[in-house]
């Protein structure tokens, strides 16, 4: 039985990852979903409800081939998009038409994408894999207000929040709060201040009709991040003088204890979201409550564990070889 590793065979997790199984004799491949199609693919029976994994090196699998029924578990560290074709207009083409092929290929990119997205869905569904985490769970956290929500539900402490692209909301909203941050509402960029004004609604006219933000009470403390395998709870505090420690490349990070009842509460949060494992962002107040940011279910660890000593790997591993 394999254990699968969604990422690229360069990403200095996965080959960690890889490493650890090699020492206790796992067998496992590597499927990096951006030469899905090129280094492997991917051969389906519905009637057999199984399929093969398909690779042309070794160095990618131990085996030519592998069934999902054969794959004991996956560890899900990052999905990556196939390669754009080329989209370079011939020399000597009218822009006009170099611009119409370029919308073409883009419409054609998309198509495409979403081919490879379904039939990948065949392999990322399959009930007998042991995903860690599986694609749901990969998909709530695209959308953050839904992890709140579930989080809220359970008795986490949640900022004041405002999602949407109603500025006149909007503006109520940052009027109501002395200090405000926004951010994606899916994520992938950092968190920023709002730059408060006597009059808010013409700068939130310009940003919200770009696109959806959101917005959040600013919660003045420390930051705390709790790594969830299984009923285990592993927590640092990342001390940090930005608002957001991923800008800041001098952000320290040391291992702490929370109280008993964050560490359950964690522990709820990540199995209500689907998960085996993740990473709980926490706001902890000068009061010592914590607020509930967001669940990671693939984070990055490695420098967490090289900077602190805590063993995160060893227990990701169990969860991805025992039953």
């Amino acid at each position: 039985m394999h254990v699968a590793l969604l990422g690229s065979e360069q990403d200095p997790q996965i080959q960690h990852i890889a490493q650890a199984l090699r020492q206790i004799a796992i067998p496992f491949y590597i499927a990096n979903t951006r030469y899905f199609g090129i280094s492997w693919t991917i051969s389906y029976d519905p009637d057999f409800d199984d399929g093969l994994i398909h690779f042309s090196s070794s160095s990618l699998c131990d085996q030519p081939r592998v069934t999902f029924s054969n794959t004991k578990a996956a560890y899900w560290h990052e999905y990556l998009p196939g390669f754009s074709r080329d989209n370079k207009s011939e020399s000597g083409g009218k822009e006009e038409e170099a611009q119409g092929r370029r919308a073409s290929v883009l419409v054609n990119d998309g198509w495409v994408e979403q081919e490879r997205a379904s039939t990948l869905l065949c392999w990322f569904s399959y009930a007998d894999i042991k995903w860690v985490n599986p694609i749901d769970a990969v998909r709530s956290h695209q959308c953050k207000p839904y992890q709140s929500r579930i989080a809220g539900k359970l008795g986490a402490h949640i900022p004041y929040t405002f999602v949407g692209n109603a500025p006149e909301v909007a503006t109520q909203f940052c009027s109501n709060m002395r200090e405000v941050i926004y951010k994606p509402v899916r994520g992938g960029r950092t968190a920023q201040f709002v730059n408060k004004q006597p009059n808010m609604r013409p700068l939130l006219n310009n940003l919200l009709s770009e696109r959806p933000v959101t917005f959040q009470k600013y919660i003045a403390g420390v930051n705390i991040r709790s790594y969830v395998l299984g009923n285990d709870v592993l927590s640092v505090q990342i001390d940090s003088s930005e608002l957001d420690y991923r800008n800041d490349d001098n952000a320290s990070v040391s291992v702490t204890l929370v109280p008993r009842d964050v560490q359950q509460l964690a522990v709820k949060i990540c199995k209500a979201l689907g998960m085996h494992w993740c990473a709980i962002d926490w706001r902890k107040s000068a009061k010592g409550k914590y607020f509930f940011l967001e669940a990671n279910p693939s984070p990055y660890f490695l420098k967490v564990e090289n900077d602190t000593g805590l063993d995160i790997t060893e227990k990701l591993v169990a969860l991805l070889v025992r039953t």
